[in-house]
């Protein structure tokens, strides 16, 4: 009987501490999402800016978006399929407000959604500064690879 209490007492253990990692796993996948999304509102704000004809601008906001992103997504583990999701949330938030600027649907909603979206990626930044300054030279190539190719996309249309 001692030995079958002790084995109930176990698998409660192994059940809690799986639930408590599925939990914490769900939780970091939430959060890459996030910032996905804050860094294509940013990508897209800067988007418009290029539009306008402030090529400086976009730079700026891009170099500050995949920065704050990559950070996070050299800080944690992810699957690759979580990585997939997380760049279309990015590229999707780039065309809503690609779209809001076309569609003359920029509202003050809007604007404040870019405000919020650019003060989580600054709280990123500063969070992952470790992992930005021991990382830059892994990703540089891929986020200046990135910026032009969004541009090039943005000369054609």
């Amino acid at each position: 009987m001692e030995l079958y209490v002790k084995i109930i007492k176990l698998c409660i253990i192994i059940f809690f501490i799986l639930s408590f990692l599925s939990s914490f796993a769900k939780a970091q996948t939430e959060r890459l999402d996030n910032l996905a999304a804050c860094a294509g509102v940013v990508i897209g704000n800067g988007a418009v800016d290029f539009y306008l004809g402030d090529e400086q601008a976009f730079d700026v906001a891009a170099n500050i978006a995949y920065s704050a992103y990559l950070s996070e997504v050299f800080s944690g583990v992810y699957k690759q399929n979580d990585l997939q999701i997380a760049d279309q949330i990015l590229g999707g938030n780039v065309d809503k407000i690609i779209g809001a600027h076309n569609s003359e649907s920029f509202t003050s909603d809007v604007y404040e959604e870019v405000v919020g979206c650019y003060r989580a990626l600054a709280k990123q930044l500063i969070d992952g500064a470790d992992t930005i300054i021991n990382n830059q030279d892994k990703w540089n190539e891929l986020k200046n690879t990135s910026i032009e190719t969004l541009k090039r996309m943005l000369r054609a249309g």
